[in-house]
């Protein structure tokens, strides 16, 4: 059953689905929020056609234990799993960013210092989860999430086993993706960690050099490959590669896993040696010169895909092998006296050294100490690069003269940067995240806002948006007061939670009202729309129904005197004649009035007045 059709729907009572944010292989992805905890997750759906697949469910199920487990920085944190609808799914942190084959597609190669600390991020999460018997086996940029504060988090533990489980690989078949498989995955062998390092070292690779190692019409050829050939030195691909950092890639990438690093740890040392321009480790150097292509036969890797094996090429004819010898000979001892006469030519020759990555002035006095002049160039770069080389002609390595310039290209910094999301942040936070930046400090605007006072409630340019670095932004800061919000035309009750979720308290109080039905909220004190102080306590007047009038004394009046009082009051009149038995009274005035002087009575009610009159017949009351 899709879900598209039920985007803003609630799933398994829960989760309100809000769009689809990504679709794999085995499952699709929606962003959600969880209208429990208050929170945006991801939520991963077994694909509808997976569903009655025991072996995917299973799959599925193992993705969510293998991570559950798995609480890291660098390894998206797994909340929930279940079953709605008929639909397996899981709960996951939601990341906003991208993956690290999206960075790897827009910008690579990627500069040394960028590559290195993504690969140093994921290595410190497989050391995590290796160390609590979690095998990934499915390592690939594609599993990597980079938010927008340059955090890498790992995830899809969805073929990840536990270390010491026998069944850890599929018989006849190979679990993982082609272009990232260790030799011993492509040969449907047991792996462990260093199966994980194997295809750590192919990112890293695909990241310095925006190439894969091995590619190939189909996985098959792909997968012979990474039991076959020999990888081709990155430093080819990229001459801005490091010899150290180019002994990282190649341990990592060693067939025998015997040479590989013996833990993500140890080659995230090592990582951390290149970036400090330090020598790789010992056992790294020592593994770099010993190590050779280890082959397995083409027809293991075909079987891995129950595949044919390939034809075997007829047996040849041995042939001596002294003639191959004596030839060899001579081509050792041919270049060996080349190299003497090309030495002698280029007595003056000097390698340029490695100061990539150096502050521009230190680089500066390295290479005038190996006697080179020097001039300095401006680029565009990273934030992490401004002031630092990054880029040097010739490059390093290469030979030059002695006293012959060599060209520093110094980071300038970005001409652009993205506005982070500083929603909820302290002004003071926010401020040092923009200069970090390379922003200028930012201008500071009160608002009211339900936020705490002090913290940011928006910014302008909002998130996301690329801004020059001249750009100065304007933090919109909560003082600390919210607005009153409009309560007319609600009940007493509804009134006070409409305060209370603006975070304010509220007392009714009655009032009448000629325009307002009665039980109804007529107006607020302070009034709606003040700004006032979270917590503040508002005055709710509800309608009690039309105001009462006061009905006035009339007695001793003259009829038309009379009739014009009470009119003036909203009121209307009955006069009746009588005939008073007081001899004091005069005639044609009030002697008697009902409702009495004083009364309370609706506007517009009647009052029944008694005039006195000589010719009447109906005695007045006493």
């Amino acid at each position: 059953m899709g879900f598209e059709h039920r985007i803003g729907e609630l799933f398994d009572g829960r989760y309100r689905l809000e769009r689809q944010i990504g679709s794999g292989g085995m499952a699709d992805v929606y962003l959600a929020a969880d209208e429990t905890l208050g929170r945006s997750v991801a939520i991963k759906l077994l694909a509808d056609r997976y569903t009655r697949d025991d072996g995917f469910i299973e799959r599925f199920r193992r993705e969510a234990t293998a991570a559950a487990g798995l609480t890291h920085a660098n390894i998206v944190g797994i909340y929930d799993r279940g079953q709605a609808d008929g639909q397996y799914y899981i709960a996951m942190e939601y990341v906003e960013g991208e993956t690290l084959k999206d960075e790897i597609n827009a910008h690579a190669p990627l500069p040394a210092e960028e590559a290195i600390s993504y690969a140093q991020q994921a290595l410190q999460a497989l050391e995590f989860a290796h160390k609590r018997g979690v095998i990934h086996r499915d390592v690939k940029p594609h599993n990597m999430m980079i938010n927008g504060d340059g955090v890498l988090k790992m995830t899809d533990f969805g073929i990840a086993r536990a270390a010491n489980m026998t069944d850890m690989t599929e018989v006849g078949s190979i679990v993982g993706t082609a272009q990232y498989l260790s030799p011993e995955q492509a040969r449907g062998q047991a792996v462990g960690p260093q199966s994980d390092i194997y295809a750590m070292g192919i990112v890293l690779y695909e990241m310095l050099t925006g190439e894969l190692p091995f590619t190939g019409g189909s996985a098959v050829e792909i997968a012979m490959k990474q039991v076959q050939d020999a990888p081709e030195p990155p430093s080819r691909r990229n001459r801005l590669i490091s010899p150290a950092l180019e002994q990282v890639v190649m341990r990592a990438l060693a067939k025998d896993p015997q040479y590989r690093y013996r833990s993500a740890r140890e080659m995230a040392d090592d990582l951390e040696r290149v970036r400090r321009g330090l020598a790789v480790s010992q056992d790294t150097q020592q593994a770099t010169r010993v190590m050779a292509p280890v082959a397995a036969p083409a027809t293991q890797v075909m079987d891995s895909y129950r595949q044919a094996p390939p034809p075997q090429p007829p047996p040849q004819s041995r042939r001596s092998f002294l003639p191959w010898f004596l030839v060899l000979l001579f081509l050792l001892a041919a270049a060996a006296v080349g190299f003497y006469v090309y030495s002698q030519f280029q007595s003056s020759g000097v390698t340029v050294p490695d100061v990539v990555g150096l502050k521009s002035e230190t680089a500066k006095n390295r290479l005038k100490a190996e006697g080179f002049q020097v001039t300095a160039k401006q680029r565009e770069s990273s934030v992490g690069q401004k002031g630092k080389v990054v880029e040097t002609d010739p490059g390093p390595g290469s030979t030059a003269d002695k006293g012959s310039t060599v060209t520093m290209f110094v980071g300038s910094g970005p001409n652009t940067v993205k506005i982070p999301n500083l929603r909820g942040k302290d002004f003071n936070e926010a401020s040092s995240e923009l200069t970090a930046l390379g922003l200028q400090a930012p201008n500071q605007q009160q608002v009211t806002s339900k936020l705490p006072a002090g913290e940011v409630v928006r910014s302008d340019p909002g998130p996301g948006e690329q801004v020059p670095l001249s750009t100065v932004v304007t933090l919109f800061v909560s003082n600390g007061n919210v607005k009153v919000p409009d309560t007319t035309g609600l009940d007493c009750e509804g009134a006070k939670q409409k305060l209370q979720s603006a975070g304010l308290t509220g007392d009714c109080q009655d009032e009448p009202s000629d325009t307002v039905p009665k039980g109804e909220v007529t107006r607020t004190s302070p009034a709606a729309g003040s700004p006032v102080v979270q917590g503040t306590n508002v005055t709710i007047f509800v309608s009690s129904g039309p105001a009462q009038v006061e009905v006035p004394d009339v007695t001793g009046m003259t009829v038309t005197d009379a009739r014009a009082a009470l009119h003036s009051a909203g009121l209307t009149d009955n006069a009746t004649a009588c005939l008073s038995s007081d001899p004091t009274a005069t005639p044609g005035t009030v002697v008697h009035q009902d409702p009495a002087a004083g009364a309370q009575v609706d506007p517009g009610s009647t009052v029944d007045i008694l005039v006195h009159r000589t010719d009447a017949t109906t005695p007045c009351p006493p």
